[in-house]
């Protein structure tokens, strides 16, 4: 959005009509799949897919807008993987975001894999109770989760590191186009 927004401003100082630079964003796609990639599915289910890749940054941001699209009483799912690369701050990391889940009352919290326990932790110790967090180790767990527990209206976001390999668990998601909402 940020970087749409900045050529739209180049564009228009540049002097090329508006209604040129609003033809050309509306056409404009994803550069690469797995970025906050929307897709709605049968049963009213919403799944925002950003599976590439991840930062402390983003996924604040990437939890914030799950937040934003569930309003109106639908229910956000939050399933997460291992930020990579964030050499000895990982743990307090992952545990904000754990935390940060809690306080933007996210439905529920899927932690996927034990690079992102801390997640679940931090979720936990900021007052997570009953089924609100869970702890998958992969990501055929994740998806056993998703369809076990899903429902019509659910808005899910996945989000990791490329190399966690939650972009699979997106990939099976979309292409069945099934989370068990829609039964």
């Amino acid at each position: 959005m940020t970087n749409a927004l900045a050529a739209a401003t180049i564009a228009l100082e540049s002097g090329i009509a508006v209604a040129d630079v609003a033809a050309r964003l509306a056409g404009a796609g994803a550069a690469s799949p797995h970025r906050m990639a929307v897709t709605e599915l049968p049963g009213g289910v919403t799944v925002i897919d950003d599976s590439y890749n991840a930062n402390p940054e983003s996924m604040r941001a990437a939890l914030k807008a799950l937040v934003a699209l569930a309003a109106g009483g639908r229910r956000s799912i939050a399933v997460l993987g291992e930020m990579r690369e964030l050499g000895e701050d990982a743990l307090r990391q992952h545990d904000a975001l754990g935390r940060l889940a809690v306080r933007l009352d996210v439905s529920r919290l899927v932690v996927v894999g034990d690079g992102a326990r801390a997640m679940y932790t931090g979720a936990l110790l900021e007052g997570s109770f009953g089924e609100e967090a869970t702890f998958v180790s992969d990501i055929d767990e994740a998806q056993a989760w998703l369809r076990e527990h899903g429902e019509p209206g659910d808005v899910v976001l996945l989000k990791s590191s490329h190399g966690s390999g939650l972009h699979l668990l997106a990939d099976r998601v979309l292409a069945t186009r099934d989370l068990g909402a829609a039964r």
